[in-house]
């Protein structure tokens, strides 16, 4: 095993410079893997074990499935349901519709998941990447992420009409606004999607926030976002995060055997405790993770978080780092934890 964190700068700006970098990293990456192949004793590494992703992919499908709580409510008189983490649900009488368009009657199944904290963004892959008109993907600050359907009987259900949604904060912030969750390859509803923030467009109701105060379950007021919502899936409350330093972009390379099939890289910004960015980009050339376009602020501090599933348990690395022009960050050693552990790790990064 590694035992060495490493953080390397490419300087100047220089293609030149880059490629040669990335081509002396690759091949002292070869090096290394060959000469463990060579060797035959008990500490040795099965690749191709840690080469399978499929476990890692079940894992985060089974966490969101985990996440889920369930309601009933009627259809005719609607009503209001409270996650456990305070998220509360109002939907009007007859909002829901059949896929024909019929209004239904009698009960309806309401699933909800709430994300307030990176460690079950992590978890769940449900970062907060958001997309640009422009298609630029920039990241977002998060006030909770969502998942809201509704069924009956299995059948999936639509909306007739817009519902409400209040999330609990202690610090209202003016600027944020509402994100639907978007991938053109699913159909409403699935879970298992992997999806990119856009900001939802706003009307005169729909895609606003407003600060709401609520009579909490003790009795205490509480204060939270207050919005509509027109849509089953995902949904998140956020504002675009902003910094004026100048930005640059961020390589990372991971452990031996790992790449984008089996293994997650993100980016946690210190001093923001729901800012999660994931590394989509993955180049097999070069065999490093990167994000799109070299937006990284310089001068921003993160820690940068290496993630997998093997054999049951979490393959994972936690680095602190400050982002550097054309900045280069080596995964220099990894451990192995139960879940809890890793959530208690990522719950007191700053």
């Amino acid at each position: 095993m590694k035992t060495r964190n490493t953080t390397f700068t490419l300087l100047n700006n220089s293609r030149d410079v880059k490629t040669t970098m990335m081509s002396f990293l690759l091949l002292t990456l070869t090096a290394i893997f060959l000469l463990s192949c060579s060797k035959n004793d008990d500490n040795d590494i099965d690749f191709q074990e840690i080469l399978d992703g499929l476990e890692f992919k079940a894992e985060i499908i089974e966490n969101r499935e985990g996440a889920i709580q369930n309601f009933v409510i009627g259809a005719e008189n609607g009503g209001e349901l409270q996650g456990s983490e305070g998220t509360i649900l109002y939907f009007p009488p007859n909002s829901f519709i059949d896929l024909n368009g019929d209004p239904v009657t009698g009960d309806v199944a309401v699933q909800l998941i709430e994300i307030y904290d990176k460690a079950k963004m992590l978890l769940t892959k449900m970062p907060t990447n958001g997309r640009r008109p422009n298609g630029d993907v920039e990241t977002l600050i998060s006030g909770g992420e969502f998942y809201i359907n509704a069924t009956q009987n299995g059948e999936q259900l639509q909306l007739a009409d817009m519902f409400q949604i209040f999330a609990p904060t202690d610090e209202f912030d003016d600027q944020m606004v509402i994100f639907n969750g978007q991938d053109d390859d699913c159909d409403e509803g699935d879970l298992a999607c992997d999806v990119i923030w856009e900001e939802q467009d706003q009307g005169e109701v729909e895609g606003i926030l407003e600060l709401i105060e609520r009579e909490g379950p003790n009795g205490i007021t509480v204060t939270g976002y207050g919005g509509f919502i027109g849509n089953f899936g995902w949904t998140n409350l956020d504002r675009w995060y902003s910094d004026p330093r100048p930005k640059t972009i961020l390589y990372v390379d991971a452990p031996e055997g790992y790449d984008n099939t089996n293994s997650n890289i993100y980016v946690s910004y210190d001093g923001e405790p729901a800012a999660l960015a994931l590394l989509d980009i993955y180049n097999e050339d070069t065999g490093l993770f990167s994000e799109h376009y070299g937006l990284i602020p310089i001068g921003l501090e993160v820690h940068i978080i290496f993630v997998s599933v093997q054999n049951g348990e979490y393959v994972y690395a936690i680095q602190a780092a400050t982002i550097e022009e054309d900045h280069l960050e080596v995964i220099g050693s990894t451990s192995t934890g139960t879940e809890t552990e890793l959530v208690a790790l990522i719950n007191a990064l700053p």
